[in-house]
């Protein structure tokens, strides 16, 4: 793969050029022209429907020099409110919730009414433009950025800590995945990106593209905040395939004048390059009214959309004020254009579970339906929860009549490290459950700053349901990378060893080892006179644990995680990227990740063991750059 080489910075020049007014704006209008039509066409047969009087205001690539005084991103929104002081869950769950998460709490019922739900205007008005105007805003916005890009753009992969075969960006900010999806027979990650600096600001939606989930290739900017729906952040949503185009749906931001809202947006594209913003933006302008809640509409944000049978549905995060409690939202539409509030899915109970959820999704795996969401504001309680925001998942079956989620266990981790948030997932062409989440939290330096770059994206991941629970592993694919190769067996180590020729800055690693005689286990990886990352199994406590506390610039803690061993066997599957690692053992039972930074020259690999561990297999992989043909 290419990341900004002179050919591809010539190809984004190119793609500029040709976005010259007359032809954008034809290109536009054929874009939209059936998707607006529709819609009319139905809003005149509904005139008592929603009403959406936010429209498009004027908007120049100016007001993009502005971005690093601009409000952050989603995951630190300061307008959130603190949790309240945890109390026993009021509803409980069906089973046990899993031994190293805290109760989660059954989903409130909640009784809405006709009245209560009606979807009402936002509280501000703006000016209203032709049509044309915000289309050529957009296209210019985006040209704009493309163009500061590609003038910003470094050789990142002679970079230090520029990843080998993570989605990385192409210069500057990458946050959080905004949506995943399969069109025109290629795999389409969008994700929160400052185009203009490393640090958040005004977001538009970067775009990158693959045929295999692995080799990662920069696209143009997809989206462009140019409209007053969406003028302080095109913030996170999902993506959609119907009647062969791709449609975006998203969150706008809107922070302005002590007036602040976020509201549900659509873009489109026949090509999956070019994007139009639709004429009935925002689609969801305020949250419902709900009879006994106060549903927050400046926390009102990430919707997830898929279709079941002949209608679309939409989750949405949001949370309720008076409680301090996150919940999720259900849409149903026949159009993705006009939504009908459905119901609450899910919400928590006494702050228990965070006090606003984001990234909600929802994906159907033999049967049983699994519901994703990215709780701010869980409180630590023991080795659990130690990080300032989490990404998890309950198990259950939505129902489609009321919209409701009913969960049968506990609220899972899908990763108990310290750098993985807000996923995205979808079902890949062949059915497989696939999630890619950002590797890395705001609470986390990023040294790679002074590079250039900000942000990556983790490995891809296929989820399974083992015993009502999810399980995650590397997919398949990551297999192709695989390079030279060095086996190990049925080899004894006692105190310290390293293998020659087993070290670098980019691997994977398989192994099984017995433990029977062995008190610990840890592998030091990264490691050199002065830095390492530990990896430990401790038998005493039944439980793998993450150190980082000299993996190198501005980086410490541990993370810990309950694992059983099965007939004294301890699995591992280990990727290290040149600032990453993430950690799949057993089957996919835990999963531990880590941005780390360390010196070049830290590369090495030392087995340690108290008392007696039999390496039964060890196989080494260097792994081929995802940047080379």
């Amino acid at each position: 793969m290419r990341r900004w080489s002179s050919p591809f910075i010539a190809v984004l020049v190119l793609f500029s050029a040709l976005c010259l007014p007359a032809g954008c704006e034809e290109a536009a209008k054929t874009d939209i022209k059936s998707e607006n039509a529709k819609a009319q066409e139905i809003k005149a047969q509904n005139p008592s429907g929603q009403k959406n009087s936010a429209k498009t205001t004027e908007t120049t690539a100016s007001d993009d020099k502005k971005d690093e005084k601009a409000p952050k991103s989603h995951t630190t929104d300061k307008t959130a409110v603190k949790t309240e002081k945890n109390t026993p869950a009021g509803d409980k769950t069906e089973n046990t919730p899993e031994p190293e998460t805290k109760s989660a709490s059954q989903p409130q019922k909640q009784e809405t009414d006709k009245k209560d739900t009606e979807i009402k205007e936002i509280s501000f008005s703006v000016p209203a433009p032709e049509r044309e105007t915000s289309i050529l805003n957009h296209r210019n916005a985006i040209k704009y950025a493309n163009e500061k890009l590609a003038a910003s753009a470094k050789k990142l992969t002679e970079m230090q800590w520029y990843p080998a075969f993570h989605a990385a960006p192409p210069a500057n900010l990458m946050d959080s995945p905004n949506g995943l999806a399969y069109f025109n027979n290629k795999y389409h990650l969008f994700y929160q990106h400052n185009p203009f600096s490393t640090d958040s600001g005004r977001l538009y939606w970067g775009h990158a593209v693959s045929e295999d989930m692995v080799h990662w290739e920069n696209y143009p900017v997809a989206l462009a905040p140019t409209d007053n729906y969406d003028r302080d952040g095109v913030y996170p949503g999902s993506a959609i395939e119907k009647d062969g185009l791709i449609y975006l749906l998203y969150s706008g931001n809107y922070d302005r004048n002590s007036r602040k809202a976020q509201m549900v947006n659509l873009a489109m594209s026949k090509d999956g390059i070019n994007f139009v913003k639709s004429a009935n933006n925002p689609v969801l302008l305020n949250p419902p009214a709900i009879r006994g809640l106060n549903v927050s509409k400046e926390l009102f944000r990430d919707p997830f959309v898929w279709k079941h049978e002949n209608s679309y549905y939409a989750l949405i995060g949001t949370q309720n004020i008076p409680t301090k409690d996150g919940m999720v939202l259900i849409y149903e539409s026949n159009d993705l254009t006009n939504w009908k509030f459905k119901g609450i899915t899910a919400i928590g109970h006494k702050g228990e579970i965070g006090y606003m959820w984001d990234a909600p999704g929802l994906v159907n795996i033999d049967g049983m339906d699994v519901l994703l969401i990215s709780p701010q504001g869980i409180k630590p309680s023991g080795k659990n929860f130690l990080n300032k925001n989490q990404s998890g998942w309950f198990v259950g079956n939505i129902d489609y009549n009321t919209g409701k989620f009913k969960q049968t266990g506990g609220f899972g981790l899908f990763d108990r490290g310290f750098d993985f948030y807000s996923p995205q997932v979808m079902k890949n062409k062949d059915g497989r459950v696939v999630i890619i989440g950002k590797l890395g939290m705001d609470e986390t330096p990023n040294p790679e700053k002074a590079e250039g770059w900000s942000g990556m994206m983790s490995i891809p991941r296929e989820i399974k349901i083992v015993n009502k629970k999810v399980v995650t592993l590397p997919v398949e694919e990551m297999k192709n990378l695989r390079g030279q190769t060095i086996s190990i067996k049925d080899k004894t180590i006692e105190g310290e060893k390293s293998f020659l020729q087993i070290n670098g800055d980019a691997y994977e690693l398989e192994l099984e080892a017995d433990l029977k005689d062995a008190k610990r286990f840890s592998l030091a990886l990264r490691n050199s006179e002065t830095q390492k990352t530990v990896l430990t199994y401790d038998r005493e406590k039944s439980a793998l644990l993450l150190n980082r506390d000299k993996s190198g610039a501005d980086l410490s803690g541990e993370r810990e995680a309950s694992l059983a061993l099965d007939n004294n066997i301890l699995k591992l599957r280990i990727f290290v990227d040149k600032s990453s690692v993430e950690i799949f053992a057993g089957s996919g039972e835990v999963v531990m990740s880590s941005r780390i930074y360390p010196d070049k020259n830290s590369t090495g690999i030392k087995f340690i063991s108290d008392g007696k561990t039999v390496i039964k297999n060890l196989n080494f992989y260097k792994l081929k750059s995802i940047h080379t043909k």
